[in-house]
């Protein structure tokens, strides 16, 4: 999984992840931009389940739903209509992949450690 954090011309903070992976971004994007009380929780929350203190957490975003494991990440659009909690029949896969994607836990930890430097260095440089 491959990602870069960029500036866009208007100031705002982007999320870029590579092919297979865009619905991570888009959540990146959508639903904790560069709000560092949402950054924290979710790294409380990424701790708790590698400490096993907890085995699932969901956030519902306005866009977007998160669902951690200690296992791995699942992000998926809210417009699909998608219970994650049930299983999908076999051999059925999702076809948008700007809708959904999925990665381990500590994939997802890194990016999230990333994201939070990037847009902690970003802030400061605004007060410059």
């Amino acid at each position: 999984m491959d990602y870069e954090y960029t500036v866009d011309k208007f100031g705002k903070l982007n999320a870029r992840f590579s092919i297979g992976y865009e619905a991570l971004g888009l959540w990146f994007n959508e639903e904790i931009e560069s709000n560092q009380e949402t950054i924290s929780d979710l790294l409380t929350y990424i701790e708790l389940l590698e400490q096993r203190q907890k085995s699932l957490v969901r956030i519902e975003g306005r866009e977007f739903q998160l669902r951690l494991t200690w296992e791995g990440v699942e992000v998926v659009a809210l417009a699909l209509g998608i219970n994650m909690d049930e299983t999908l029949p076999e051999n059925t896969h999702f076809y948008d992949q700007e809708s959904f994607s999925e990665c381990g836990l500590q994939d997802f930890k890194q990016a999230v450690l990333m994201w939070q430097e990037f847009v902690q260095t970003h802030k400061a440089n605004d007060f410059c």
